[in-house]
């Protein structure tokens, strides 16, 4: 399904729930083309590959000028909901202990294993695995994947008192 389609597709949302998908579209692309579909006082939570500190290697910045250009702080991002209609509930960052323990420990050896395959397609996806694990060891914590908790507003601009409440502890 084409991330666009939402509001078509579902046209009454309480609760989205997006893992990643937001970036076919482009983060803030996504927060305003989903907004029709989301219930007045309806959630959005939506995760995305972010900046989180304004240092950042050249390697890594170098990587993702071709991999994500799109990529945004967590500023800019959290600007974007905002203009979108969406009130701030809170962020949660995915720890980088979730990114080695959970996926880049498992992935990379079957990413080495892949690159004497007969595919040259498949050689150069485990290379540019690779290569992406290599960057994220250079880091230095500058990106993560980030989860915005987003309330969307109702037509006079006010959340619910639930949303209130919740977001004097972000």
């Amino acid at each position: 399904m084409d991330m666009k389609d939402i509001p078509r597709i579902f046209p009454r949302i309480d609760l989205l729930w997006s893992e990643g998908a937001a970036y076919n579209i482009g983060f803030a692309n996504a927060l305003a083309t989903w907004a029709p579909a989301i219930n007045a006082s309806g959630f959005a939570v939506v995760s995305e590959l972010s900046w989180v500190r304004p240092q950042v290697p050249p390697v890594v910045r170098e990587f993702f000028r071709t991999a994500y250009p799109d990529m945004q702080s967590v500023e800019a991002n959290l600007a974007a909901a905002e203009d979108a209609g969406y009130h701030i509930i809170g962020t949660h960052t995915i720890p980088d202990e979730a990114w080695i323990e959970d996926y880049y420990e498992l992935l990379e050896p079957r990413a080495k294993a892949l690159l004497g395959h007969v595919d040259a397609a498949v050689r150069r996806m485990a290379g540019e695995t690779i290569e992406e694990i290599d960057v994220f060891r250079q880091s230095e914590g500058s990106y993560a994947y980030v989860f915005y908790l987003l309330q969307k507003a109702t037509p006079n601009g006010r959340t619910s008192p639930t949303a209130q409440s919740a977001s004097k502890g972000r």
